[in-house]
């Protein structure tokens, strides 16, 4: 498994999770429940990874919406 994505929001981890999946491209948030159960608060980064072998493909689907960003005249 290799990191492809850390945050401290989880909703953006999961935004690029659902990204991936509709692509076919199986990958798992750790410490996705981590905040939840401390006793303590603690700040955890949430962390996006993929299999090796799916690296690449999914780095480049999550960096579709950054050049669509840039192509839009203001």
């Amino acid at each position: 498994m290799q990191t492809l994505l850390k945050t401290i929001y989880l909703y953006e981890v999961q935004i690029a999770q659902t990204k991936l999946e509709s692509r076919g491209i199986h990958s798992y948030i750790k410490n996705e429940f981590v905040n939840n159960v401390a006793v303590m608060p603690v700040a955890e980064n949430y962390i996006l990874v993929v299999d090796e072998k799916d690296y690449s493909e999914a780095l480049e689907i999550l960096q579709e919406k950054e050049d669509l960003d840039e192509e839009i005249p203001e």
